[in-house]
């Protein structure tokens, strides 16, 4: 998990056991890749060990969005590194075999001056010796000439091969390149989904806000409702009982009418 943007998280009020603001930091790696953490910042004591994520998990399909990147990217270091294996054995080859042509030619030229030194260094004996000796010196010569003409030839073949070595490289660091901007603009689109997905999140805590007020409101209302309702039963209650007395009080006078 790499951290950067860190900084001290005074605004969250995360206090470590050493008691100082711990430091926020952001993950950039993994499915947990833009979430934020915050850890002990304390320098000097042994760390207490505080890990404490601000940003809650992500969802499935973002963190299927942000498995795919980094599959991709793993993929694409694992080429271009076999890649570089492959090109690294080749430039070897090739380059032993260049020793190899370089001190065969090396050998081809010594042989050729010291036959020239012995030349002048031998007494002109006689006009049949030296016609000898030029006759093999010149056959020497000339098969010295079909080696070094080979050589020449293997030479301008190796010029080709270090032209498609450099071609071979150019390329490869284009595709390193190319891979590398795709990988730029998935994290673009992430962060631009991760913006989307925070202010979605804010305006939801807005309305979570709006609806605590309106069922305070209403938790409110029934409140008073409730007590207007024992009001009524206590009058209901009152009315009943005073109704009771006065049809006693009736049936009382109805006696006394009838007696007279």
């Amino acid at each position: 998990m790499s951290r950067c943007s860190r900084g001290l998280a005074d605004d969250l009020n995360v206090i470590c056991e050493h008691g100082n603001p711990g430091r926020k930091y952001v993950a950039f790696e993994g499915i947990s890749t833009g979430r934020r953490f915050i850890v002990c910042a304390t320098e000097g004591v042994a760390n207490c060990g505080l890990v404490q994520w601000v940003d809650e998990h992500w969802p499935e399909h973002l963190h299927n969005a942000i498995h795919k990147l980094w599959l991709m990217y793993e993929h694409s270091q694992h080429d271009n590194k076999m890649a570089c294996l492959e090109h690294s054995s080749t430039v070897h080859n090739l380059t032993q075999q260049k020793i190899g042509l370089q001190e065969t030619y090396a050998k081809l030229v010594e042989d050729v001056n010291n036959l020239l030194d012995y030349k002048d260094s031998q007494p002109e004996v006689n006009q049949k010796n030296d016609a000898e000796n030029i006759l093999v010196s010149v056959e020497s010569s000339m098969t010295k000439d079909v080696e070094i003409k080979k050589l020449k030839v293997v030479v301008d073949q190796l010029k080709q091969i270090h032209v498609a070595q450099a071609t071979v490289i150019r390329n490869l660091k284009f595709n390193h390149l190319k891979e590398k901007e795709k990988l730029s603009s998935g994290k673009r689109t992430l962060d631009i989904f991760y913006a989307d997905l925070k202010k979605e999140k804010d305006d939801l805590k807005k309305e979570k806000d709006k609806l605590d007020c309106c069922i305070a409101e209403l938790m409110k209302v029934k409140e008073k409702l409730t007590m207007e309702k024992s009001t009524l039963a206590s009058c209901i209650v009152e009315l009943k009982t005073a109704g009771d007395s006065n049809k006693r009080k009736l049936h009382q006078i109805k006696a006394i009418c009838d007696e007279d």
